[in-house]
């Protein structure tokens, strides 16, 4: 944990969940996917991807998304309207190509740069986000923040845009982490919401309060270096998402969070999806 909270033990070594949701528009039946969570082949992942996998980062994927609806009876070729990213770490992205023509992948504004031009596998060979990931004629990149016919401000977030126009689920934007990275409030009952918070923090302690985002030499480069694209936007952000904590109707839940995990998980048993990584350093990301 030493490269995501500061002043960690250098041996703690944590096993953590990389969880992906389902969500069902009550109205209209409409099947949503957020994060896809990790692929059970991570061979097709880019080289660089596939090395830390196998080297650095022991994965665990016993039963992916696309086994988790077929236990559900929904069929990812023809039953998905959308899959919204958190944003294109692998952990988030798994494998996009099972789902069928008409599914729509949205990615949060910046994120189509991650995987298209020199940066991107296979123009380089290193990279961790792969050109070919996502069909370009049914990708979705939402608009930059400037668009006011498009974003509006919410609560503590000034960025938001009401998905299905009847104040059940909003994406947000949510810069900082990575080009792309937003957040999903879903209303879960009459008055209960949940704030899908993506990699907004990797740890429960920065979100309580009670721990810092580590800074770190990075050995290779001989620069500082986080577990954030842009640090500062990602503790304004991070600010927001903890005043919204506050509110007795909100639960935060952490793309990561090992204890939301297991309390879901005995309260739904198997039938919850499990994916797990266990990171020994940023190669988690």
């Amino acid at each position: 944990m030493k490269y995501f909270v500061a002043g960690s033990d250098p041996n703690d070594v944590r096993r953590v969940p990389s969880m992906s949701w389902l969500l069902e528009h009550e109205s209209t039946g409409q099947k949503v996917i957020f994060d896809l969570g990790i692929r059970k082949d991570i061979e097709r992942y880019t080289p660089a991807v596939f090395e830390r996998l196998h080297n650095v980062i022991k994965s665990e994927v016993p039963e992916d998304v696309f086994a988790s609806l077929t236990q559900k009876h929904i069929d990812p070729s023809s039953d998905i309207r959308a899959i919204i990213f958190s944003h294109l770490h692998y952990d988030h992205v798994g494998d996009p190509s099972k789902f069928g023509p008409k599914t729509e992948f949205i990615i949060g504004p910046g994120a189509k740069q991650l995987l298209h031009g020199p940066d991107s596998y296979p123009c380089n060979a290193f990279s961790h986000f792969d050109s070919r990931l996502l069909p370009q004629d049914r990708t979705v990149e939402l608009p930059p923040a400037t668009d006011r016919s498009f974003w509006a401000p919410l609560g503590p977030f000034p960025d938001v845009h009401d998905f299905f126009g009847d104040q059940s689920m909003y994406i947000i934007d949510a810069p900082g982490h990575c080009p792309g990275h937003v957040n999903l409030l879903v209303r879960s009952d009459a008055n209960q919401w949940m704030l899908l918070a993506g990699d907004t923090t990797h740890d429960t302690r920065i979100l309580d309060g009670v721990g810092v985002t580590a800074v770190y030499l990075d050995e290779k480069t001989g620069r500082s270096k986080c577990a954030h694209h842009d640090k500062e936007l990602a503790e304004i952000h991070l600010q927001r998402v903890q005043e919204m904590r506050k509110l007795e109707n909100v639960q935060v839940i952490l793309a990561h969070d090992n204890a939301i995990y297991n309390s879901l998980y005995d309260r739904f048993g198997s039938g919850l999806q499990t994916q797990y990584s266990i990171a020994h350093d940023m190669s988690f990301l």
